[in-house]
This record gives structure tokens, sequence and C-alpha cells, in this order.
């Protein structure tokens, strides 16, 4: 494990759902529930998980493409404003 783990945040479904495929993942040492926006104009919150993460253990590309399999960020649902795509 390095001495600088990195942390990022994966919105894009309900937290408890999206937390559980993080935690699943060797490398991840902890994620916490949240909401993450971006800058104007898209700055819209969207509920998400902090990761924090092992980059020796775990890589950014590997994290952002379980992301992108676990959630459907094309659907068309009732919760779409609040559970926006976003990294």
């Amino acid at each position: 494990m390095t001495d600088h783990p990195i942390r990022i945040g994966f919105g894009g479904g309900c937290h408890w759902c999206t937390e559980a495929v993080f935690q699943a993942l060797r490398g991840v040492t902890r994620v916490e529930q949240g909401f993450v926006r971006s800058e104007p104009p898209f700055d819209a919150w969207s509920e998400a998980v902090i990761v924090t993460f092992d980059p020796a253990s775990i890589d950014l590309a590997t994290l952002t493409e379980v992301h992108l399999r676990t959630h459907a960020s094309t659907a068309a649902h009732a919760m779409r404003g609040e559970y926006r795509s976003a990294v």
C-alpha cells in the first residue's frame, strides 16, 4: 500500500447499491456516501460515493470502468435528477 491513497467521487445511483460495488474491490480502502457536483454550467448535485483507493493495488482506469459498467447512465427513470452520472 502506498502512503498516499487517492479519493474520487462516483455518482450514478443509490448510495447503498453503489457503495457495495466498490467495497468489494481489492485496493479500495474506504467508501463513503455523499454527493458530488462539478463546475457550472453542469453543477447539479449527484448522489454519489467517495472512494478512497491505493493506486498501487487498483488504478483509476479500472475504478472508472467499474463505475461505467455498474450503473445505467442513460436510463430515463424518475430519479435521473438525483442519480446523475458523475465522476
